[in-house]
């Protein structure tokens, strides 16, 4: 990341991409969007030092999970979430199982940004500099699946049909700027129980999730991991989270079969060792959850034609 604060927008400067502890590589840069990959390479656990980013960027994790610390807060930050940076605000991270995260991101110019967020959000031309309400981005399927797509067709050498990917690039945009509020919660915490103690708890439980998202486990064997009843970790997980346990785990899942798709193993192979109980559940979760069927994302990341991406999965 270069010293200064401001960020160049008329041009997608590689030098506003560096980022202390991330190894990005650029798959693909025009005017207005730049599509990249990153390793973390940070090397500790512990919190790191401060850092920015100078270009507004959305980021996916494919594998991996860490701990953002921004605006006063801690989020668990997996698969299941994107993280929305605004140019030149302060970010920390930690890393609970170490440094192994890796994902992409889009970045995207400011005034191609607000012109999406202008529909969504009346108030955007009041933050040109801060057009992310929040740093945070949830139920964004169908965004992570059209992401990685184009991540995946890139990687392979695919010459992309620009107009197909650009406009692909703002459909996702589209998607971020509509589900950018942070879910709706349920602040009124037991008598004693403080909000932090709450996202304590839930963070804890995210953690083991991502551990153990592969295995076929029942909810007492997390509940007794945080000495705290099932009912009150399931009503605290569904009020801080916006979504239940058992789906969280789907997604995480899920995102995880994206990755082992195009590695040719059958598919009942590849839900089992996913913790699905066949074949059948894992089709049946994966259309619900991006739209499509495993065997059709599959013919489309083996494809040449990435124009066709948009047919299959809008």
């Amino acid at each position: 990341m270069s010293e200064t604060l401001e960020p160049t927008y008329e041009v997608m400067d590689d030098s506003n991409w560096i980022v202390p502890g991330l190894e990005i590589d650029c798959l693909h840069k025009s005017p207005s969007f730049a599509v990249t990959s990153w390793n973390c390479r940070c090397g500790r656990t512990g919190i790191s030092d401060e850092k920015i980013q100078l270009e507004y960027v959305i980021s996916f994790v494919h594998d991996g999970v860490f701990v953002l610390h921004s605006e006063g807060r801690s989020e668990v930050i997996d698969r299941t979430t994107a993280v929305l940076f605004n140019p030149g605000a302060p970010f920390r991270s930690s890393h609970p199982y170490g440094c192994s995260d890796h994902g992409s991101a889009v970045v995207v110019r400011r005034e191609v940004l607000l012109d999406v967020m202008k529909h969504y959000d009346s108030s955007a031309e009041e933050r040109p500099e801060a057009l992310f309400r929040n740093p945070l981005g949830w139920d964004l399927s169908q965004a992570f699946l059209r992401h990685r797509l184009i991540v995946q067709g890139l990687t392979q050498g695919v010459a992309p049909d620009p107009l197909a990917l650009d406009a692909t690039l703002l459909e996702i945009l589209g998607e971020v700027a509509k589900s950018s509020s942070p879910p709706k919660k349920n602040r009124h915490a037991a008598a004693g129980e403080s909000s932090r103690a709450r996202r304590r708890y839930v963070h804890d439980a995210q953690l083991i999730l991502q551990k153990r998202f592969r295995e076929r486990f029942r909810l007492e064997d997390v509940a007794k991991e945080l000495y705290v009843s099932t009912f009150h970790l399931c009503r605290l997980f569904k009020e801080e989270t916006g979504i239940p346990m058992h789906r969280y785990v789907n997604r995480l899942r899920l995102r995880e079969s994206l990755e082992q798709l195009t590695d040719g193993a059958p598919l009942t192979e590849l839900a089992l060792s996913l913790g699905f109980a066949g074949h059948s559940h894992f089709t049946t979760a994966f259309r619900k959850e991006f739209g499509v069927p495993p065997s059709e994302v599959r013919r489309q990341a083996s494809t040449t034609l990435l124009a066709e991406m948009r047919k299959s999965v809008s």
